[in-house]
């Protein structure tokens, strides 16, 4: 099969090629993937094996980078030496190795951070001399035109910045519409130079190195430090009410009193940590991540009220396409416009006096909303503009806007329209799981990477064939989409050619409705191309077939079908026996832990007991068929981690959560 397999629709019931092969991994020190040679200059509509192995040798680049960060000793103040303190009893093994992690995860959540802040300053840097922020006006010219020629000749990034660019990318949507926003569509176009950066990447120890040069002009160009481990600069920022420059602690977890009892996130209050609260020396207001997200609200109404710059998150449709109007719908009218005329409106209104208080806060930015939706006065200058609306009542897709222009502020400060911090350490769950599965030491890695290709067809086709449904993806999957999200263009053109809408990623999903999706995900697969789609036997992937696995459809309509699903799972079964290293879940996807959600909770119970039920059958049908026994593995404790994270908990690195932590998966719109 070529490299680029066709869009045509295939028949029912018929796969796209062979199936993929077992995920087992085979080291081969003397023939590795990684040193293979690979042919990135090709470019295609979409990706290649070589790009896929490729994509690999950059996250483990960035497995390297996150490993060596979260073991340096002392790095922002955080020592190993706490744990002893903590636990000075040796009967405390475990709940040392448990704090020994929660400070490492911290120490790569501050350079995370950290790590955002210098991206930001990297993309205002090449924003510099290019378009500026496109005015409302303005917008049907981009609409009409915004596949404009990619710039092939980036500057060389350092490896952290890179890192934060990867993972902007892989929320296709919002780095198009920050793209659009910041007059960075050649940036958009050109996407991340993956054959430049192979050439930076070690193909035996990954370590990421460049000229000896490079340093000097990445300092001259962009004023920072070449390795941001040496750049020891302190945060400022610009107190949200007096604008008065301020320098904040990263964390103020430095003492080993920090760390101990159960809630010791609570304690901090630097920048990185849950509870950050700092007192402006020149207006004495406190500073709070809350303060600074409503600010980023004023500063952008301001905008919008100034220069006519629209509002984040109101600039491509609900398919997440740059779509002009239809015929005879002007800007004016445009339904994914409406927050701006919206937010127009409100700030000729009492309501909008609210946020000029030093205690606003996105609750009232919120409520204001909510209440100018309700006011008359307000919906009239929303529509004076617009065709006659009887009633004066905004829409459901104008609604849908507002609430999209809404998630911009929610956990977010940054210029971007998501908070790529987040965004980093979720990656890192998948990125983790690549290191832990090994391709790149696998000799049968070219091959497997062209059929977990052809398995990445097959999932679009099902996006195809199912618009509105949520379709989750397994981790072989997720490489290959992934691959391809990192050139935008192309993802793109293929994802509207195929779906018609421009298929985004969610990874903040509760687990109880990811686990859902994902067993109708492998029915659909299952039914359409008669092949398993979740390629594990552990107790999860043992239930999710049985849920969707009946007797009669066993027995009578697909006989010949599941006798070879059988033979395939016997097949898993011996690769899983003779391969004794601990491997990821390779149907894992991810999913967000929302234990104080008792709605959530009740469900992931439910789900968890019904789970328990098909096990159970599926154990004993598999004891009758002769297969081995099965286990029904064991559940990783995902409280572990949270604190660590500070403002960030809900996002742990690469605990596991059960089976739901690898990668987003496609939600309707």
């Amino acid at each position: 099969m070529s490299s680029t397999a066709s869009l045509t629709q295939p028949e029912k019931g018929l796969s796209l090629a062979a199936s993929p092969p077992p995920y087992t991994t085979h080291r081969k020190h003397d023939l590795t993937a990684a040193s293979f040679e690979l042919d990135l200059a090709n470019l295609s509509d979409k990706p290649t094996p070589d790009q896929c192995l490729a994509h690999l040798k950059l996250l483990e680049a960035f497995h390297h980078l996150r490993e060596h960060v979260a073991a340096t000793d002392g790095l922002y103040g955080i020592y190993d030496r706490f744990v002893e303190q903590v636990w000075p009893s040796e009967d405390s093994n475990n709940k040392r190795a448990d704090l020994l992690l929660k400070l490492r995860e911290k120490r790569w959540a501050i350079h995370v951070t950290k790590a955002e802040r210098r991206y930001e300053t990297w993309w205002r840097k090449i924003q510099t001399g290019r378009s500026s922020m496109p005015a409302q006006h303005a917008l049907l010219g981009i609409y009409e035109h915004f596949d404009v020629v990619g710039e092939k000749d980036m500057l060389t990034l350092e490896e952290y910045i890179l890192m934060v660019w990867h993972a902007h990318l892989l929320n296709p949507r919002d780095y198009l519409e920050d793209c659009i926003r910041y007059g960075l569509l050649p940036l958009w176009n050109a996407g991340l130079p993956l054959a430049r950066i192979d050439l930076c990447i070690d193909n035996r120890t990954f370590e990421y190195r460049l000229s000896d040069n490079t340093p000097d002009h990445f300092r001259t160009t962009f004023g920072l430090m070449w390795n941001s481990l040496d750049d020891h600069q302190p945060l400022l920022l610009h107190c949200p009410y007096c604008r008065q420059a301020v320098q904040v602690a990263w964390t103020t977890l430095t003492a080993a009193d920090s760390w101990r009892g159960p809630n010791f996130g609570d304690l901090g209050h630097g920048f990185t940590d849950a509870n950050f609260r700092m007192r402006c020396p020149g207006c004495r207001v406190s500073i709070t991540h809350e303060a600074l997200r409503t600010q980023k609200f004023r500063n952008d109404c301001n905008a919008l009220a100034d220069k006519d710059l629209p509002m984040p998150g109101t600039i491509l449709d609900n398919k997440g396409r740059p779509q002009p109007p239809n015929h005879g719908i002007t800007l004016d009218s445009y339904a994914p416009l409406f927050p701006n005329r919206l937010m127009k409106a409100l700030r000729h209104h009492i309501l909008f006096d609210r946020l000029s208080l030093t205690s606003a806060s996105m609750k009232d930015v919120r409520k204001m909303i909510e209440d100018g939706l309700e006011d008359k006065d307000v919906l009239k200058i929303c529509f004076q503009k617009a065709h006659a609306k009887p009633w004066l009542r905004s829409s459901r897709e104008e609604k849908f806007a507002v609430r999209r222009m809404m998630s911009r502020y929610w956990s977010n400060s940054s210029m971007f329209a998501l908070d790529l911090v987040g965004a980093v350490i979720r990656q890192g769950t998948f990125i983790e799981k690549m290191h832990a599965i090994d391709w790149l030491h696998s000799p049968g890695a070219p091959g497997t990477m062209q059929r977990l290709l052809t398995k990445y067809d097959r999932y679009f086709t099902i996006l195809k064939e199912h618009e509105g449904i949520t379709a989750v993806p397994t981790l072989d999957v997720d490489l290959a989409w992934h691959t391809h999200q990192i050139s935008p263009r192309s993802y793109y053109y293929h994802s509207v050619l195929m779906t018609d809408r421009f298929i985004d990623h969610d990874d903040k999903i509760p687990a109880p409705t990811l686990s859902s999706a994902f067993e109708w995900t492998s029915k659909t697969y299952q039914t359409m191309f008669h092949e398993v789609y979740s390629e594990c036997t552990c107790w999860y992937c043992e239930a999710v077939r049985e849920s969707h696995t009946s007797v009669a459809s066993r027995h009578v309509f697909h006989r010949s079908t599941y006798k070879g699903i059988e033979d395939r799972l016997s097949d898993l079964d011996q690769s899983s026996a003779e391969n004794t290293r601990p491997m990821p879940h390779i149907s894992a996807h991810n999913a967000v832990d929302c234990p104080t959600d008792p709605k959530v909770a009740l469900a992931a119970h439910n789900k968890k007991q019904a789970l328990d039920i098909m096990f159970e059958k599926a154990l004993k049908r598999a004891e009758k068929k002769g297969r081995p026994g099965l286990s029904s593995g064991t559940h990783q404790d995902s409280s572990v981690a949270p604190a660590a994270y500070g403002k960030y908990i809900g996002t742990p690195y690469y605990l596991a959560n059960g089976p739901y932590m690898a990668d987003p998966s496609v939600t309707p719109e």
